[in-house]
């Protein structure tokens, strides 16, 4: 049996940021998988019309899968983890795109503001554990491309019975790429032993036996830097 699949998409350059490390990490995902996990990433273009198609097609291309996470990563300009509880479906920004399309442009036509389903408490406990010194959860994603990307990612993800998260990461200059991939590679193994143990019990497997599954997908591997 495969092991399970996690989608990740990142982005590359935009604005001032000549250097994103979203992009940098969803490319070391997929090199050096977490334990225990499969990784398949893809860049998404900085445009509010078209990073949308891409998501869509990137998780219609793996949906037979059934990946157990979408996840978005997009920079932020502070220096900590941020986990995004909601996207909008309104936007008014006046900042402008790889493409030259202004955010307020789309205006409420996108649609309703929706959700994750995932407990971002849990999981920035285990983002902590894994490392990260400074973890927060926003009900803000920022009203740019990241919060049009992961409005695409929760409605792609949903009509799927897929989870979907984003995540922003903080600028390489406040932590390395290789730092944040190194963090965020270990996150989502524990996030997938977590998972496992869960389906564990629900199919009737012991404590006991899905405790020794969650330490053998740990310490299958140490982390190493990229």
């Amino acid at each position: 049996m495969p092991l399970p699949l996690v989608l990740v998409t990142g982005f590359g350059p935009f604005e001032d940021r000549r250097h994103n490390p979203s992009r940098a990490v969803a490319a070391a995902l997929e090199r050096d998988p977490p334990a225990g996990l499969r990784v398949r990433a893809r860049e998404l273009p900085v445009s509010f019309l078209a990073a949308p198609r891409e998501v869509e097609r990137f998780v219609a291309r793996h949906a037979k899968s059934r990946p157990i996470l979408v996840l978005g990563l997009g920079v932020q300009r502070k220096g900590y983890f941020r986990l995004e509880r909601r996207a909008r479906g309104r936007y008014t920004t006046q900042r402008v795109d790889n493409d030259g399309t202004v955010g307020a442009s789309l205006g409420a036509r996108v649609g309703p503001m929706l959700r994750t389903t995932l407990d971002l408490r849990a999981l920035a406990r285990l983002l902590r554990a894994a490392g990260a010194a400074d973890v927060r959860i926003s009900n803000n994603a920022g009203g740019y491309v990241c919060e049009r990307t992961y409005h695409a990612l929760l409605a792609s993800a949903a009509k799927r019975a897929l989870s979907a998260l984003f995540l922003h990461v903080p600028p390489a200059k406040d932590i390395p790429s290789r730092t944040q991939a190194r963090l965020v590679r270990a996150w989502l193994a524990a996030f997938a032993a977590q998972a496992s143990a869960m389906r564990g019990r629900s199919s009737g497997v012991s404590g006991r036996e899905a405790a020794k599954a969650r330490k053998r997908s740990t310490n299958s591997r140490t982390a190493r830097p990229m």
